[in-house]
This record gives structure tokens, sequence and C-alpha cells, in this order.
């Protein structure tokens, strides 16, 4: 009967099943590029992780809540909760995952098996090289040796288990120093039975795809397989679209709307005002009608330098509300 009530109750409130939610920002790396390494004190994401009393009391006041994604600016595997958080969700049937990327040189044989166990729906792991030598220039105080033997032992309780989950997707991004070594990759994710590679730009613009030479594009096409954990979990959710089906939650609650939101929150924390008075609250309403195209951004919301936002401004292409699928 309750159950009835909530799936009533969202359809006509519209309330979205999925959220983002930070399960750590900290992290044991030092990547060239990110903002969180920076030490920008305009980022207001900060440094902490998840715990499992907040993320426990949300389920509860949200039974609506059938899917979370856990990565977004840190490790997901230094919250030393993690382990309880991924036993409650398997308890209560809740779909989670790590699709934004972990870096996975640090990893738990009791968490390894908990990710089988309690089937964690699918991850993704960031390497930028099939060598360590490579690897490493990006990835600065990792070890990619690490990472290979942590997706074994994964791969180990997956077969002791006989299950598909996770499912392994695999991020590289490309560089000058890394592209001679694209051609190598097919090989180094069917070894380590990922399912799915998919290639991104820098940041830092060095590189860009249009820029590739025709050689390079072929191999990048070869590989683009389909987007199997997206095609199963029903989560290949643009930032754009977030605010609507899968707001972003900081770990300490804030509400960030989505995982571009870096420097501005929305003023309502998740956890002590609960999700509904949040997606409510005036800010969240803002950055909705920004992305419909029903206001224009200002300075106050991260929108106003966001590609992904700008690309839609230019070409007067805007979220259309009542395309979206929120059961």
């Amino acid at each position: 009967m309750i159950n009835k009530f909530w799936q009533i109750y969202r359809k006509i409130n519209k309330l979205p099943k999925s959220v983002g939610i930070e399960a750590c920002s900290l992290c044991q790396l030092n990547c060239r590029d990110c903002y969180m390494r920076k030490n920008d004190p305009n980022v207001i994401i900060g440094n902490g992780y998840l715990k499992f009393e907040n993320y426990k009391n949300f389920i509860r006041k949200n039974p609506y809540i059938k899917n979370v994604e856990l990565s977004l600016a840190g490790e997901i595997f230094l919250n030393p909760e993690l382990y309880e958080i991924i036993k409650y969700s398997y308890e209560n049937n809740i779909n989670l995952t790590a699709l934004n990327g972990v870096n996975f040189n640090t990893v738990s044989d009791k968490l390894l098996e908990a990710l089988v166990k309690y089937e964690f729906k699918g991850i993704t792991f960031s390497i930028d090289g099939v060598t360590n030598e490579t690897y490493q220039i990006y990835r600065q105080g990792g070890n990619l040796n690490n990472v290979i033997e942590n997706i074994e032992k994964l791969n180990f309780y997956k077969e002791k288990y006989k299950s598909i989950y996770p499912i392994l997707q695999m991020q590289y991004i490309i560089f000058k120093h890394n592209i001679s070594e694209i051609k190598y990759i097919k090989e180094f994710a069917k070894k380590l039975k990922i399912e799915n590679v998919y290639f991104k730009e820098p940041w830092n613009g060095e590189i860009k795809f249009n820029n590739l030479d025709k050689q390079t594009l072929l191999e990048i096409q070869s590989l683009n397989m389909q987007y199997k954990i997206y095609d199963i979990l029903n989560n290949n959710i643009p930032s754009c679209y977030q605010p609507f089906i899968q707001p972003q939650i900081n770990y300490d609650g804030r509400l960030l709307g989505c995982y571009c939101s870096t420097y501005h929150e929305l003023n309502v924390n998740v956890f002590e005002k609960g999700l509904k008075f949040a997606l409510n609250s005036p800010r969240m309403k803002f950055m909705r009608q920004v992305i419909e195209g029903k206001e224009n951004s200002n300075n106050t919301l991260d929108c106003h330098w966001c590609e992904f936002y700008m690309e839609m401004k230019k070409n007067n292409k805007f979220i259309d509300k009542k395309q979206i699928k929120f059961i």
C-alpha cells in the first residue's frame, strides 16, 4: 500500500527515482588538471565523505529513490563507511553505480567482495594509459599495477559469485602523451574483462577530437562499443538533465543540482530540509528555468560558464521538461 502511494505521489509531483550523492570528495592522487586538487578556495565541494547514518536516513525518508550514483569529485573507496552503504543499499533494493569514475588504486578485499556480493551495478575506471609510465603522467601518485591487480581481484569475486555485477567500464582521457597507446586499449580491456571503453577530451584543450588524424579516429571508433552499463541501468544522464531526474547532492547534504556545479551550491541542505523541499527551493527552481531557457543565467550559477549550457544557448535548444521521463 505504501509503495503504491509513493508511485502515485511521484507521478503527480514528478519526483526523481535517481540521485547522485558524492560518497567521498577525498582522493589519494594528484591528477594534473583536477579542480579538487588545486586548492582553489572558490570550490565549494569541500573535503569529506558521506556518513552512513545520513545515507540511511535519506533512503528511509525517500522510498521512491531506486538509483544512486556515488562518484563525483573524489575516490569513493576512501569512504570508511562505504561497506555499510553498499550492504544497506542491496538490502533495500537500491541500485548503486560509480559511473562518473574511480581511480581504483586503493580498495580493500572486503570492499572488492562487497561490490560483487551486494550487486553494485556499474563502475567506470579512470585509466589514461596502458603502461604505468604513461598512466602516472596524469594520474600523479597512482600506480596502474595496483589498479590492474584490484580489477583482477574484482573479476575473481565475480566468477566466485557467478555474477555479472558490477559491469565494468573504462574512461580514457586523450592527451598528447598517451595517444600512441590507444591501439593497445582493446587488448588491455579484453584482458581485464572491461565491457566498454569511452574517450574524453582533456579539460586543458590540448587535444580535440576534430583535430585527430584519420587512423586514430578509426581506432577510437572501433573501441566505442555500446554503452552497456547505461543501457542496463537507463542511467545515461547528461548534466543538464540532472536537476530534473538525477539531482546531485554533496556528501554533506548540500544540493548542487548537477555534477558540473563546482563553485555555487543552491543554498539548501537535503539531509536537513528533505529532498522534496530542496527540489522546490528557489535556487533549484531558478536553475531548472535557466536550462529550460525560461530565465537567463547569471554568475550565481555554474551554468553561466558551463560548456553544455553555452552550447544549448548558442543553438537555442534547451531542455524540454515535457519530454523528460520521470518514471
